[in-house]
C-alpha cells in the first residue's frame, strides 16, 4: 500500500491515512488485567521498599498489573521522584539563611604546595622517577617491552636505569 502524497510533511495527512488503514490498539488500562502484563519483580521490590519507608502496605490492586504498579509507585513517591531519594531521614536539612558548617572541610588528595616540601626526595619512588626513562610502547607490544627490560608503573612505561 502506498502512502498519500505529503504524508512526510503533514501530520494531519499522515494521521488520516493511519486512521483509515491502521486502527489504533485498545488502551491497556481499558483492557483490564487480562490484557496487561503482571508487575515485574523489580517493581514489586521497589514498591515494598517504598511501603516500608512510609509505613503502609502495597494494595492488591497495584499488584495486579505493571501499569497499576507504576501508577502506585508514582503516587507514593510524591515530589521526591528523580532526586534526593538516597538521603537518609536523619539528615538535617539546611536552610539558605543558616550559616555554613564550622566542621573542617575534607582534604584534597593532592598535597598543597607547602606540603610538597615536606616530602623528601629520598623515597625510592621519587628516586626512580628521576632516573627512569619514560617510554612510549604501542598497544600490543607489552610482551616485547617486558623482555627488553621495560617496566610499567603509575600509568606509564619506563626503562629502569642501565637498561637503555
Amino acid at each position: 500500500m502506498k502512502p498519500p502524497p505529503g504524508y512526510a510533511t503533514s501530520g494531519s495527512i499522515c494521521r488520516a491515512f493511519l486512521d483509515q488503514h491502521a486502527p489504533r490498539k485498545a488502551d491497556p488500562e481499558m483492557a483490564g488485567a487480562s490484557g496487561s502484563r503482571p508487575a515485574s519483580p523489580a517493581q514489586l521490590l521497589f514498591a515494598e521498599k517504598l511501603a516500608r519507608e512510609q509505613g503502609i502496605v502495597v494494595p492488591d490492586a497495584a499488584r495486579a498489573s505493571s501499569a497499576a504498579m507504576s501508577a502506585w509507585i508514582e503516587s507514593s513517591q510524591g515530589t521526591q521522584r528523580g532526586r534526593g531519594r538516597r538521603m537518609s531521614i536523619t539528615t538535617p536539612s539546611r536552610s539558605i539563611a543558616s550559616p555554613k558548617s564550622t566542621a573542617p572541610k575534607s582534604r584534597s588528595r593532592k598535597p598543597a604546595a607547602h606540603d610538597a616540601a615536606a616530602i623528601t626526595p629520598s623515597t625510592p619512588a621519587r628516586e626512580n622517577a628521576r632516573t627512569d626513562t619514560p617510554l612510549r610502547i604501542p598497544y600490543g607490544n607489552k610482551d616485547d617491552a617486558l623482555k627488553l627490560g621495560a617496566r610499567y608503573r603509575a600509568g606509564q612505561w619506563y626503562a629502569p636505569p642501565g637498561v637503555i
